[in-house]
Parts: C-alpha cells; sequence; structure tokens
C-alpha cells in the first residue's frame, strides 16, 4: 500500500491551484491569438454563438499541449517562490531533505502532465483539428461575399480570383467586376 507523506501531499496541493490557473490562462492567450487571426472569416458572416463556441472548444483542444508547459513552468515558479518566501523551503533544507526529495512529488506530477500531453497529441487532437479545421472551412464559406472588398482581389474562391471595383452603400450591388479564372 503506497502512503504519501505529508510533505508530498502539502507540495501537491500547493502545485495543483496555481497549474489550473496558469494552464488556463495560457490557454487563454493562446486560443484568443489564433482566434484573432481568424476574426474576419468568422465575425459578420450569420454564424451563431454556439458555433463560434465549438470552434473555440476544438481550437482550445489543439493548443493544449502548448498551454501544459507553461501552466507547469509557471505553478513551479509559484510554488517554489511561496516555499522560499515563507523559509519553508529553508526550514526542509536544514531538516536534511535533499532539494530532488523536495521537487520529487512534483516531477511525478510533471510527468502525469507529459504523459497527458502525449495523449492527447496522439489520439485526441488528430480528431479535434479535422473538427476545428472543417468548422473554419465551413464559417468562411457561410456568405463570401462579405469577404469582398472594393479594389482588392480575392482568392477565396476555388479557382477564380474577384476583384470588385465598387460596391453600393445598401451591400446588394457591386459594379466593375473583374471575375480571373485560373484553369
Amino acid at each position: 500500500m503506497l502512503k504519501i507523506k505529508k510533505l508530498d501531499l502539502m507540495l501537491i496541493k500547493g502545485f495543483i491551484p496555481p497549474f489550473v490557473l496558469s494552464f488556463l490562462m495560457a490557454l487563454f492567450v493562446l486560443v484568443m491569438q489564433v482566434f484573432w487571426l481568424y476574426i474576419d472569416d468568422i465575425l459578420g458572416k450569420g454564424a451563431g454563438i454556439l458555433v463560434i463556441l465549438e470552434f473555440l472548444f476544438y481550437l482550445s483542444f489543439s493548443l493544449t499541449p502548448m498551454a501544459l508547459p507553461i501552466g507547469v513552468l509557471l505553478a513551479g515558479v509559484f510554488l517554489f517562490g511561496n516555499l522560499g518566501e515563507q523559509y519553508e523551503l529553508s526550514s526542509m533544507k536544514s531538516a536534511g531533505i535533499s532539494l530532488f526529495r523536495i521537487m520529487r512529488p512534483l516531477i511525478l506530477m510533471s510527468f502525469f502532465v507529459a504523459l497527458f500531453s502525449w495523449i492527447c497529441s496522439d489520439y485526441i487532437i488528430p480528431r479535434t483539428n479535422l473538427k476545428y479545421l472543417s468548422r473554419l472551412h465551413d464559417l468562411k464559406r457561410q456568405k463570401p461575399t462579405i469577404g469582398l472588398d472594393e479594389a482588392i482581389f480575392n482568392e477565396d474562391f476555388y479557382g477564380y480570383t474577384i476583384r470588385i471595383g465598387n460596391k453600393s452603400s445598401n451591400g446588394k450591388e457591386n459594379k466593375n467586376i473583374l471575375i480571373i479564372e485560373h484553369r
């Protein structure tokens, strides 16, 4: 029977909250970074909030392996900074506990996080990337004329390049349209 020592339990309890918080913050930053790339393709095309949330859900799974190491790093820095600030780390060292022994439960936690990241990368991410990219493709193709701007060549249509000379203010009429076929 495996018995967890109080020191290990204290370190794990001190590691998990900052890990979850820093992981969620890193994931939010990464998701928003990618979301801003596609904001023009998503918004304004009549997509519902549930479709956009589904897109962000699949996107967050594909970015999870990048956010996990950031979470582990920040949680470790926060934990050992807090232990050093309250002189608990010095107390453990003066009690004869080696630094490796102090870090052992966190190394095990990091190993399990790495194992989860590997499982995500091998099994979950390929499926979510397919759904994320197909959802992005659906969102881009939903109302393609909204993405057409005046005097700009647009290559959103397969095999064609379209340039609109003038758009009317009501959005229903376009003039001086140039269509180039690439066959």
